[in-house]
């Protein structure tokens, strides 16, 4: 069996739970069993599959038995917490974004993204290091093949998404904004569980406006491959539109998106981003929005993304327990 311990809290942390749900559905495709622990404040029952289990595991950190590996995706477990879990297995595994701290030498490296290009882990010191866009965890609706995605001439449909809390509250403004820039393009704006001060009924008097809320992975997928252009924050989701081919305008939402979006500058698929604590970052937009308008510059992008996120994610399971 697989032990998963991760964290999803109001203000961030959906990233990390659905990355263990599409790490733990690659166990499953291999007839491993798997268990997920997630540390949260939230009360909704709603937002868990049946299978993941609310605990505190860096308070109650006693197993009861060993596991065939453990695999951590946390931003607030310390290295004395993973050197703790070590003991209960031969594969401990890091998933990790940013470098964010000195973890136990032996244990395996993941950065399944585009941080995997930018920051350099010590070979010596880790077991195994699977680092880069080609191991992105995508959840199984992701990882399938589909239709291939037609690139429109216009901008007929716009996708809003600010990630699971949207931290900056954005997303009122950008309704605004991109109603103002493109007022007869349909704006379709994805409201995360974690959302606290968003009000739909301030947007009744924007017709082309639609709301979507807990949206499962089938829907989400089904949504991303119908827009022509999609605004999003710079932490999973960008994975997600890679492999579907979706075009796309980051905002920084968040430090550790840092690495993924340098990956993007870097890998040539960008070459800027929005970041909303730099001046008039409106103006910023609507440059972005002017030159992403260009069919030819949007097929462009579509052809690169799909070319790096080759998805390797079967690869995983091997890597980790041979």
């Amino acid at each position: 069996m697989v032990l998963f311990l991760t964290e999803y809290f109001r203000l961030n942390g959906l990233g990390h739970l659905r990355r263990c749900i599409a790490f733990s559905e690659l166990f499953e495709s291999k007839g491993i069993k798997k268990q997920i622990l997630v540390n949260t404040d939230h009360e909704d029952a709603d937002v868990f599959h049946t299978d993941i289990k609310q605990q505190n595991w860096l308070v109650h950190k006693q197993l009861e038995t060993k596991y065939d590996a453990i695999i951590i995706d946390s931003y607030r477990a310390q290295a004395a917490d993973y050197e703790h879990f070590k003991q209960y297995t031969n594969h401990l595994v890091a998933i990790d974004d940013d470098n964010r701290i000195e973890y136990p030498s032996g244990c395996i490296i993941y950065n399944g993204g585009l941080g995997g290009l930018i920051y350099q882990y010590d070979p010596n010191r880790f077991k195994k290091i699977l680092a880069g866009p080609e191991y992105a965890l995508l959840r199984k609706e992701f990882r399938e093949n589909r239709e291939e995605k037609k690139i429109n001439q216009n901008l007929e449909r716009i996708l809003i998404t600010m990630g699971g809390s949207d931290p900056l509250h954005l997303t009122s403004k950008l309704i605004q904004f991109y109603h103002a820039e493109f007022p007869s393009s349909q704006l379709d704006v994805i409201i995360g569980p974690g959302f606290t001060d968003f009000k739909e009924e301030e947007f009744i008097h924007v017709p082309t406006l639609k709301i979507y809320k807990n949206l499962d992975a089938r829907s989400m997928c089904d949504l991303m491959i119908k827009v022509d252009l999609c605004i999003t924050a710079g932490g999973q989701t960008i994975y997600e539109l890679g492999k579907l081919g979706i075009p796309f305008i980051v905002i920084q939402t968040a430090e550790n998106q840092l690495g993924n979006i340098s990956g993007l500058v870097k890998s040539g698929v960008i070459e800027s981003f929005i970041n909303p604590s730099m001046g008039d970052f409106l103006k910023s937009l609507s440059q972005l929005n002017q030159k992403l308008a260009d069919v030819a510059i949007r097929q462009n992008m579509s052809t690169k993304l799909k070319t790096i996120f080759q998805n390797k994610s079967l690869d995983i399971v091997g890597s980790i327990l041979n």
